[in-house]
């Protein structure tokens, strides 16, 4: 063991600061406690918090950990995650006191983690959207996929699941190629080494004094073990990609993990996400064959198995003829020339996950940790879209356009040929590049040709035509117009009925312009419609708008046309309870007709104040309605983020011309399609419990976050006078309804630690009577 060194000028571990991190085993300790924490907390709050409302899931797992942490640092410091990552660090110790079974060969194969990334994840990503959005699916994927680690750590040595299972063991091996740092030794002190400390301590049973002379750090994780037990180890800076410039020992699932990433991600995404917006997606041709198929809805499945197919071609294609054309074997041109493909993910990759950072990822990863650790914190996004100096980040990708065709260049100098066969050979061996270069600027073109796609779109056009000639309508003129009866009741949305009926139902929070000063507001619709999953947006009619914002000061609601659908916004700068109004009057020969759509919004922002006083409870009095339907708030409910849960009991008070309500009728309609109808008491109040009569299927499992019902309140105090009111409402499962998955994943991970310590102790304790026998025979 060396313990002193003169250290190069390029050695990382020759800067005071950085060098005293990477080699103090307490810091290092600390910070992969802090980042397992982190892991295990991000688990336990997606199951204890299964609703779309749960921020920090998310932003922990899609916006720290994958994309901004590992796109970031594999093209700098390369596997540096894998140093820090939960499951290595507490598999080296389940390891120490496990089997430490040898892994059986068919199962020594780095192709079982890629298909895992590239067909578990992102083919479900897109072929079902949103499976893996859910906070819920995002626990029970990393809560399983720890599971499945732990399980290999006890039963196989030298940290097999890293090296061969993990879905992101050999991408990161493959990436980490193009970093500026490279781990090694000092090789002359390393000479007359005989007790070789770095690697015993090497969890993966590596040889770091080796890793000079072969060019590469085979699965070396950056763990730093070897470097805090001799002083010869050192982490310099180098070139980037410069071990792509010389020979090593190549793996063919290194060239097809560039090659099936690059058709997963970039590609595909350029597909599903990028032409699939434009006004011509329908002629593509993964729109087309799903169509074929009858399987429209699962589009994007049919993009991404054409960008992989697409992919494969081009690079298999173009290495191919160029093994031709150099007259060498197809496999060690494949392995040689193939690395050059390693920057065009992750250079792409960088600019698009720093752009997302900078407006979005960056709030919702702030947010997320303020409402996980209840921190009153609130920021705005770092940048907003069309800010011009983020096209900036969109030159990475034409970097890494740029840097391929050079690593092209330098690996071809690795095949003995002849100079003319080698520019042959460039140009087939740039086939990928090319369709790469292609794909971008056709995408340019359709988008500046034919534009992007708006969701209903002609209807959108059909509405502005009516906008402009716009003119008022008598109140009994619309019913033939729109085909709505003047009975039937309006109510609010916060859902888009145009979005609904083309299956988003995502709702919409309108920000602004760029102003980072902005308010935020929310956007509602008036619609009508039994079917409450399929309402209509309301005709063009006379009706009177108001809300009441959170110090009960009534505000006029701001009414405009987007995508042929007329929207009401409100500013919602605090948080608290936002009641919007609408209110129509008709009057006829025979009867008298009065309607209002109310809707209470519970406006809450993460980072800020997360509980209330009682004040903020106060019901609203208006005067500007003459029926009211309040609800009557708990006691125990005192947080923004509160929610209706299955078989709570709801209670109502009906007021009618500010004085309470009796025997009025409550109608209560379900999404399922379940009604009720309850009447007032003399005090002018109603009550009912949510029923507990949603049990979805597995394919319908992002749907149980969220349901929806409409209250309606009917009047009648003469038979020609009618008051209509409605009132929608969401709720949620109650923590109950979930809870089992918890308490099923918590009943069988003990059962298989259990049946794993049975098991090392019987294999650890056994005896061998039949050995005796075959000897003395």
């Amino acid at each position: 063991m060396v313990e002193f060194i003169k250290r190069d000028k390029n050695d990382i571990f020759n800067k005071p600061l950085l060098g005293f991190l990477l080699k103090n085993r307490k810091f290092l300790m600390s910070l992969r406690v802090v980042v397992s924490a982190l892991f295990f907390y991000g688990i336990y709050y997606g199951f204890a918090h299964p609703g779309k409302e749960n921020l920090f899931t998310g932003a922990l797992f899609w916006g720290i950990f994958w994309a901004l942490f590992m796109v970031a640092t594999l093209p700098s410091f390369g596997r540096i995650f894998c140093g820090i990552c939960p499951h290595g660090f507490l598999g080296k110790y389940i390891t120490k006191y496990g089997l430490q079974k040898t892994m059986p060969k068919w199962m020594q194969n780095r192709y079982i983690g890629i298909t895992l990334l590239v067909i578990g994840w992102w083919g479900i990503y897109y072929t079902f959207p949103s499976f893996w959005k859910s906070p819920l699916t995002t626990a029970l994927l990393f809560y399983g996929v720890t599971l499945l680690a732990f399980t290999f750590y006890i039963i196989y040595k030298d940290m097999s699941y890293c090296k061969y299972i993990c879905p992101i063991g050999t991408l990161t091996r493959a990436y980490d190629k193009l970093s500026f740092t490279k781990l090694e030794t000092y090789t002359d002190s390393c000479k007359d080494c005989r007790t070789f400390e770095c690697a015993s301590a090497c969890s993966y049973n590596l040889k770091p004094f080796s890793f000079a002379k072969k060019n590469q750090a085979d699965d070396c994780t950056l763990c730093m073990d070897c470097a805090t037990s001799c002083e010869a180890v050192k982490f310099t800076l180098t070139k980037p990609s410069e071990q792509l410039f010389s020979r090593f020992k190549t793996l063919n699932a290194e060239v097809w993990t560039y090659i099936l990433i690059l058709g997963a991600i970039p590609i595909s995404m350029s597909f599903a996400h990028g032409l699939n917006r434009t006004k011509i997606a329908d002629s593509m041709i993964w729109n087309q064959t799903a169509n074929y198929f009858g399987m429209s809805e699962y589009a994007g499945g049919f993009a991404f198995a054409y960008a992989i197919f697409f992919t494969i071609f081009f690079s298999v294609l173009g290495l191919f003829l160029a093994s031709k054309v150099l007259k060498k074997e197809y496999t060690l041109t494949f392995a040689t020339l193939g690395y050059a493909y390693a920057p065009l993910f992750i250079l792409g990759s960088l600019g698009h996950t720093l752009g997302s950072f900078f407006t979005s990822d960056y709030q919702e990863i702030v947010g997320g940790f303020a409402q996980a650790f209840g921190l009153v914190v609130e920021v705005e996004p770092l940048a907003h879209r069309g800010d011009s100096w983020l096209s900036y980040f969109g030159v990475l990708k034409w970097i890494g356009v740029l840097w391929a065709f050079i690593l092209i260049y330098k690996r071809m100098k690795l095949i003995e040929a002849s100079k003319v066969r080698k520019v042959f050979a460039y140009f087939f061996s740039s086939f990928l590049l090319f369709f790469f270069i292609g794909l971008n600027f056709y995408s340019g073109y359709v988008f500046k040709t034919y534009g992007a796609k708006e969701r209903g779109d002609s209807m959108h056009k059909s509405a502005m035509g009516a906008l402009k000639k716009e003119r008022p309508q008598s109140e009994g003129s619309y019913a033939k117009r729109g085909q709505m009866q003047e009975s039937e009741p309006i109510y609010f949305t916060l859902t888009d009925p145009k979005k609904a009926v083309s299956g988003s139902k995502r709702g919409s929070m309108s920000h602004g312009s760029g102003d980072k000063k902005r308010v935020p507001s929310k956007e509602a619709w008036l619609v009508y419609g039994k079917d409450i999953t399929n309402a209509k947006a309301i005709p063009e009619i006379q009706i009177e708008t108001f809300y009441y914002d959170t110090k009960k000061k009534p505000n006029e609601l701001k009414v405009e046309m987007k995508k042929g659908s007329r929207v009401y916004s409100f500013e919602t700068p605090e948080n608290g309870y936002y009641n919007l109004y609408a209110k129509s009057e008709i009057q006829t020969d025979k009867e008298f007709l009065y309607k209002v759509a109310k809707l209470e919004y519970l406006s809450g922002r993460h980072g800020v104040e997360t509980l209330y006083s009682p004040k903020v409870k106060e019901r609203v009095l208006t005067d500007k309605t003459k029926i009211d339907l309040i609800r009557i708030k708990k006691d125990e409910e005192n947080s923004f983020f509160y929610k209706s849960v299955m078989g709570e009991e709801l209670a109502f008070k009906a007021l009618f011309e500010s004085l309470p309500l009796r025997d009025a009728t409550l109608v209560i309609t379900m999404q399922s399609g379940w009604s009720k109808k309850v009447q007032t008491d003399e005090d002018g109040v109603a009550k009912f419990h949510i029923i507990r009569d949603y049990f979805p299927e597995w394919g319908s499992f992002d749907k149980r976050h969220k349901e929806e019902m409409l209250l309606t309140l009917f009047h009648m105090p003469k038979e020609s006078e009618q008051y209509i009111l409605t009132y929608p409402l969401s709720f949620y499962p109650n923590s109950s309804d979930y809870a089992s998955y918890g308490y099923a994943l918590l009943l069988i991970s003990l059962t298989l630690f259990i049946s794993g310590v049975i098991v090392y102790r019987f294999r650890k304790n056994r005896t061998k009577p039949f050995s005796e026998l075959r000897h003395e025979e």
